[in-house]
């Protein structure tokens, strides 16, 4: 009799056991695509984070060429150079991310509003990429035409040009102007491409 109700104790709290298994297997079925959705809208909200700080880069390479009283000398030339690289850098690393998620998204989710807003923040950075060249370009021309004013008159009065600048300062600035253009016109490439790598990834979203 013991041994009866032993095993008839034993049959039903492992079928309850069943019972919950198979209850628990069905409502974590259910959260699994949610799951997987937030994971992207965390790594959507991770490249939407690094693109803002680009952004707020080039605002400040923008800032600093556009309100520059005084022709940059080669160090801050060369800083702002460094500063050009990081943010192609930078730029090229969100490309590798939105590739990635491109060959793993699928159409017809709510995650079209995240690609979006990387589509609208690519674009815009793009913008002031090229901003930055055109001020960059706009810097070697008067860089060019203070050069040879400074050089004739380095030449009329000896080692020093005016200002108290030396003929070989002069050209170490025009190799730095020189540099820095080509820094940007890296800098657009990368830009450029961003905003095709986010044009698909929102494609492919939709």
């Amino acid at each position: 009799m013991k041994i009866k109700f032993a095993l008839s104790a034993g049959l039903v709290l492992l079928s309850g056991l069943g019972l919950a298994f198979a209850g628990q297997a069905k409502s974590a079925a259910v959260p699994a695509a949610v799951t997987q959705e937030d994971a992207k809208v965390k790594e959507f909200k991770d490249i939407l984070f690094k693109l803002v700080r680009q952004d707020e880069y080039l605002d400040e390479a923008i800032e600093s060429l556009d309100s520059s009283a005084s022709r940059p000398d080669a160090q801050e030339l060369a800083a702002l150079g460094v500063s050009l690289k990081s943010i192609a850098k930078n730029l090229n690393h969100v490309s590798a991310l939105n590739k990635a998620e491109f060959t793993s998204i699928q159409s017809d989710t709510k995650l079209a509003t995240y690609t979006n807003t990387i589509l609208s923040y690519s674009r815009k950075v793009d913008r002031k990429a090229g901003q930055v060249g055109a001020l960059i370009a706009q810097l070697a021309v008067q860089n060019k035409k203070a050069a040879l004013r400074d050089a004739v008159t380095t030449r009329k009065n000896g080692k020093k040009a005016r200002g108290g600048k030396k003929l070989t300062q002069i050209l170490e600035e025009q190799k730095a102007v020189e540099r820095l253009a080509a820094d940007a016109k890296t800098l657009r490439g990368a830009s450029r491409n961003l905003t095709a790598t986010s044009k698909w990834l929102y494609i492919a979203s939709k």
